[in-house]
């Protein structure tokens, strides 16, 4: 509890152990922090207002961009004729990819199964330190993840044509 100092409380405690670090960015301890009221920035008006410029800046910098660059769309949808591939956007494209084997496997198990994996890493990788380098079955679950993510992402842009079918790209005909 904080001493009283004058019938207040002292809004700042003298803890000569309380020290800050960059949650192992670096390696050891930073130098003992030992602030008082005068030494202390407040969220408001000071972060605040530096985040509202921030993000004016930001908005007027892709104001600029959009005005500048032309990002046509496509043309307007034509109902009697669908586009051969139809494909997904490719955020999608990855589960597309797993859907074309399997429905079920593919489009339900699979994908319940990574993220149910996901949502439990942090119960199983229970590392109280936190540098990647200590926490190998995070790092290496996350990591093939991602690989896969991206892998079949790339198949379903690139090496899918007309039908669904695999093709190669550099040459234009599909591999049977």
């Amino acid at each position: 509890m904080p001493k009283e100092v004058e019938g207040e409380y002292e809004v700042f405690p003298d803890n000569p152990h309380k020290t800050y670090g960059l949650m192992a960015v670096v390696k050891g301890k930073s130098p003992v922090v030992d602030k008082s009221p005068e030494d202390t920035v407040m969220t408001w008006p000071h972060l605040l207002i530096r985040e509202l410029v921030a993000s004016v800046v930001v908005m007027a910098v892709l104001l600029a961009i959009s005005l500048v660059l032309n990002a046509p769309l496509e043309e307007h949808a034509n109902l009697t004729e669908t586009p051969n591939p139809a494909k997904a956007p490719w955020y999608f494209l990855g589960l597309q990819e797993l859907v074309h084997y399997s429905a079920l496997i593919g489009g339900v198990i699979i994908p319940g199964l990574s993220l149910f994996l996901l949502a439990a890493l942090p119960y199983l990788d229970r590392t109280p330190d936190r540098a990647p380098s200590k926490r190998k079955l995070l790092t290496v679950v996350f990591t093939v993840f991602i690989i896969v993510n991206v892998v079949l992402i790339v198949i379903g842009s690139y090496f899918r044509g007309p039908g669904w079918s695999f093709i190669v790209p550099w040459r234009g005909g599909s591999v049977q």
